[in-house]
């Protein structure tokens, strides 16, 4: 496929991610910003691919990550891959210091840019209890395709189970 005629579906394809309405409903309504941050996201796949471009998109991924933690899963991928790619020459025994000391440094920089101000007023555990909500709870009301929904609802079937059954250690007085 020529570059030019793969233009027209590429465009498409990004007029509707642009206009979906799931995009529309969470971005402007529930005010998550979605579609920025997969902007951002994006960007930063399209600059890993380049080796001349990867220091900046481990820079924007840093960046990602402190406008919103949920993308800390792919965070080991990202790790891994810049390690590889970026920290690494031929063979993983070829390691570029140099490369691995910008790229460090300059994660470390936007994170104390990003966390700084919080450090500094001493409010690093308000900030980390407001993005980790653990004492909430792992499980809320809506039901996800993942681990969490699997504990939820096998603590749900024993909680009933053993209400619906007695105890054996009143079976035996």
């Amino acid at each position: 496929m020529s570059p030019e005629s793969s233009k027209r579906p590429a465009h498409a394809v990004a007029l509707s991610i642009l206009l979906s309405p799931g995009f529309l409903i969470i971005d402007h309504i529930h005010f998550q910003y979605n579609g920025f941050l997969y902007g951002i996201l994006i960007l930063s796949m399209v600059l890993a691919r380049s080796p001349s471009t990867r220091l900046y998109s481990g820079f924007l991924f840093a960046a990602l990550l402190c406008f919103k933690h949920i993308y800390l899963y792919l965070a080991p991928a990202y790790f891994v891959f810049l390690l590889r790619a970026y920290c690494l020459g031929d063979s993983i025994f070829q390691v570029r210091f140099a490369n691995g000391v910008k790229l460090g440094v300059g994660v470390i920089g936007i994170i104390a840019v990003a966390f700084g101000p919080f450090l500094y007023w001493g409010q690093i555990p308000q900030l980390l209890s407001r993005l980790f909500p653990f004492s909430r709870g792992l499980c809320h009301a809506y039901w996800a395709p993942n681990i969490w929904a699997i504990y939820s609802f096998i603590d749900r079937v024993l909680i009933i189970g053993t209400h619906a059954f007695p105890s054996p250690s009143l079976l035996l007085h």
